[in-house]
């Protein structure tokens, strides 16, 4: 009797080519809050229950809107570049290439690269939040 062997549940994605790819911030490009996201844990791309996952890019100068995710907290790895993040009330904190940020649940919160290089964002969600439309 042959054995068979159970399909292997964990996932090993590759951004640039299993990542579901968005513009954000194209609709008003006077802003300046343009960024490409790869959206690679979600429910549509690995059947993820908790958490939600992905890297954003940012050219240097570019930002995201300010923005919140109502009902989730966010984690922030730095892969790359540097910047700053900012809170509602215009408070600044800079962030450099391997710093982690927490972002509680329902704060408004805006990445910007203030480098002269791409700034590479992983971002995580849990539970699972949502992209900002902006």
């Amino acid at each position: 009797m042959q054995e068979t062997k159970n399909e292997m549940k964990i996932k090993v994605l590759d951004p640039f080519k299993d990542g579901k790819t968005l513009w954000l911030g194209l609709e008003k490009p006077e802003l300046n809050q343009i960024r490409k996201v790869f959206q690679l844990i979600t429910p549509e791309t690995v059947g993820s229950k908790h958490i939600m996952a992905g890297i954003t890019i940012f050219a240097p100068g570019e930002a995201s809107s300010l923005h919140n995710h109502p009902e989730s907290e966010e984690m922030d790895v730095v892969i790359r570049g540097s910047g700053e993040v900012v809170d509602a009330n215009g408070n600044r904190r800079s962030f450099k290439e391997g710093d982690y940020m927490f972002i509680p649940e329902g704060e408004y919160h805006q990445h910007v690269n203030t480098g002269d290089e791409p700034l590479w964002l992983l971002w995580c969600y849990s539970p699972q939040g949502y992209l900002p439309k902006d």
